[in-house]
């Protein structure tokens, strides 16, 4: 397994909990650790997805850089961001190659705005068909899982795309 930084965001991380399948991620990447920081912690550990949160070892809790969240966010409109998008967008900031997990597309393009791409459900799902990790059978039962268990909503288009 390499040292590639993997940083979900609450969403993500959430969704793959529910369903059972954030090893998926960790073994895409080939990752030893997934990163997730302080506020996604915080806030994934207030629902009931708390023991399957602390039952994963390799998911590793880890802060940015004192104040930088507050610095890459200074003078910008992003209030309505949640502190854990903008600890998980401080986490990927100053790692050239590192990967973040984040669904909210506000979230997403103030991640973009500071050089950052930020991969959501449905891409992550085409990545894992392109690449031939999963096939359309293991692909259609992860949909129904997190459409399911997460209530997660795919566009048709996108839906036909990942499970042509």
């Amino acid at each position: 397994m390499s040292e590639i930084r993997v940083v979900l965001d609450a969403d993500f991380l959430s969704a793959f909990l529910k369903i059972d399948r954030l090893s998926l991620i960790r073994d895409f990447y080939q990752a030893e650790h997934l990163l997730i920081p302080p506020a996604v912690y915080r806030e994934v550990s207030l629902t009931s997805l708390l023991e399957k949160l602390a039952g994963t070892a390799w998911l590793r809790v880890e802060a940015p850089r004192p104040g930088l969240a507050t610095e890459l966010f200074q003078g910008s409109r992003s209030d309505d961001l949640g502190a854990g998008e903008r600890e998980s967008i401080a986490l990927v900031h100053p790692s050239p190659g590192a990967i973040l997990l984040m669904n909210d597309n506000r979230a997403r393009r103030e991640a973009a705005q500071r050089g950052i791409e930020a991969i959501n459900i449905p891409a992550l799902l085409l990545a894992f068909k392109l690449s031939r990790f999963l096939d359309r059978d293991q692909l259609a039962e992860v949909v129904r899982d997190l459409q399911e268990k997460d209530r997660y909503g795919f566009r048709a288009d996108v839906l036909a795309q990942i499970l042509g």
